[in-house]
């Protein structure tokens, strides 16, 4: 037992020797950076000695880089056209909505092990119910049936003919 326990006290300290070289190692990469962006120029300016001669040697050095920056910004913009389509008298109301939904007939009704309906229409998309059923199926074979979007979310099948609709989901 005592010689495990000297395996785990050298492995503890193999283990700290080895994060120690790590945080150097990260230390040294991350102090290191600035002198990998070092540029000469700054160099010359800060070995000038008189004051006003530093300041214009900086203002001289940044002044070209903020004028290189400001046109890399300007090419990088893109133009936006504005388009006048819209009417005048038409500012400020609500756009109308494109009332959006599909009618078709029912080819197939499977009801699965989950409680769920699978729905096939005559356009091959398959919906599924969202919410379980129980007991009987409110569609059958053959109905005509609207899909339209949802009040909040989702979409909502109607039967025509009947007060019968379900929220369903979009399988294939």
């Amino acid at each position: 037992m005592n010689n495990y326990n000297k395996k785990t006290v050298a492995e503890k300290k193999h283990a700290l020797v080895e994060s120690k070289a790590f945080i150097l190692f990260v230390g040294l990469l991350f102090f290191g950076a600035p002198v990998f962006s070092h540029n000469p120029d700054i160099q010359n300016c800060v070995s000038i000695t008189d004051p006003a001669a530093r300041l214009i040697c900086y203002d001289a050095l940044f002044q070209d880089t903020q004028k290189i920056d400001k046109s890399e910004k300007a090419q990088k913009t893109p133009i936006v056209k504005k388009s006048d389509n819209t009417n005048k008298n038409d500012y400020g109301l609500e756009k109308p909505k494109d009332d959006l939904s599909i009618t078709a007939k029912i080819i197939n009704v499977n009801k699965r092990g989950n409680y769920k309906i699978y729905i096939t229409l005559d356009n091959k998309q398959t919906w599924r119910s969202v919410k379980d059923i129980y007991d009987r199926i409110p569609v059958n074979e053959g109905q005509t049936v609207s899909i339209s979007k949802g009040f909040i979310s989702g979409y909502v099948m109607k039967v025509e003919g009947k007060k019968v609709s379900l929220r369903v989901r979009r399988v294939k």
